[in-house]
């Protein structure tokens, strides 16, 4: 553990040494082929049974281009670093470090292009920013966490559509194993899917997108419509999501399950921002469902350093909660 702290140090350290080299945020970039970089995340979270600290996410990426029409990134991440519990001493976590992303993408044309590896699936607005600096809340939606794998291992053909400059377009698919079955929410073999996205103005754009995937664990097949819409004019951004499940269970029982969110961003000022957020959460299968409102706050002192804090109401009063967190790209 103290030894990938000294790496941390030794990378802060050295980036003063190399001035020329690092740019905060944007890693070191050693050769015209290679830069190096990485992200770390805390958080503190408060509800009705305990207080707990948690080195949540410690990454380190690489990323380049090789020629004029081939790039690639890698990502290894521990999630869950290290935690105490407030309430009752305990503490721990895992410094195991997962295979997040890698992959490559080979540049063809603007209508025309391939990504293959283990890539981010490109779904929607959220899942796209799995760093938490880059994100206006601590917390994810329960939308983007528990109906559909947030990564694929496998091909994404992606491009604008033939005589469209405002229609982009994803056609996705898995067919293997994860390259690290235990950094996946959803593990599978089996997960295609179309996505569009259509920018109506500068400001506007909205999209969608449909699939399926059939869970390692228990075989059950989930077919999956969704939608997303986002505005911005600079200060306001508001962006939604929803998506409608249906999952054939070993059991031949048929359920679904339902997911959403609406979001505001109000920036003060490039640096200060207040968030409100609504999430509607029903899954019929398990007879759960949450509504959720949370209220927060971001502090970005400069575009690599984020601080957050939030609220969140539940309808299921027990899961009531405050959060914060700090987190940094390098």
């Amino acid at each position: 553990m103290y030894l990938r702290f000294f790496s941390l140090y030794f990378v802060a350290l050295t980036s003063s040494i190399y001035a020329d080299s690092y740019e905060f945020g944007h890693g070191f970039n050693l050769y015209d082929q290679l830069t190096v970089g990485g992200y770390v995340s805390t958080e503190f979270e408060s509800n009705t049974r305990s207080d707990t600290f948690t080195i949540d996410d410690v990454a380190v990426m690489a990323y380049g281009n090789i020629g004029s029409n081939f790039s690639y990134l890698g990502e290894l991440e521990a999630i869950g670093f290290y935690h105490k519990n407030v309430t009752d001493g305990d503490e721990g976590g895992s410094q195991k470090f997962h295979i997040e992303r890698l992959y490559g993408d080979i540049w063809i044309s603007d209508t025309f292009n391939l990504r293959f590896g283990k890539q981010i699936t490109p779904i929607g607005y959220w899942n796209l920013e799995p760093i938490n600096v880059l994100r206006d809340t601590t917390s994810n939606p329960l939308y983007s966490k528990l109906l559909f794998p947030k990564f694929l291992t496998g091909m994404d053909i992606n491009g604008y559509l033939p005589e469209s400059s405002s229609t982009h377009y994803h056609l996705f698919g898995q067919t293997t194993h994860d390259m690290d079955d235990e950094y996946i929410n959803i593990p599978n073999t089996h997960f295609y899917g179309v996505a569009l996205e259509h920018e109506l103005s500068f400001e506007t754009s909205l999209g969608g997108s449909i699939g399926e995937f059939i869970t390692l664990s228990s075989n059950e097949r989930t077919r999956f419509v969704q939608g997303n819409m986002k505005y911005d004019n600079g200060s306001l951004l508001i962006t939604t999501e929803a998506i409608a499940s249906r999952t054939e269970y070993q059991t031949s029982q048929t359920d679904y399950t339902l997911s959403g969110y609406l979001q505001s961003v109000y920036h003060i000022s490039n640096e200060h921002a207040v968030v409100g957020r609504y999430e509607y959460y029903d899954d019929h299968h398990l007879d759960y469902t949450d509504h959720i409102g949370v209220l927060g706050y971001s502090y970005r002192p400069i575009y690599p350093v984020s601080i957050k804090g939030e609220y969140q109401w539940h309808s299921q009063e027990n899961e009531n909660r405050t959060l914060f967190s700090f987190s940094v790209l390098f």
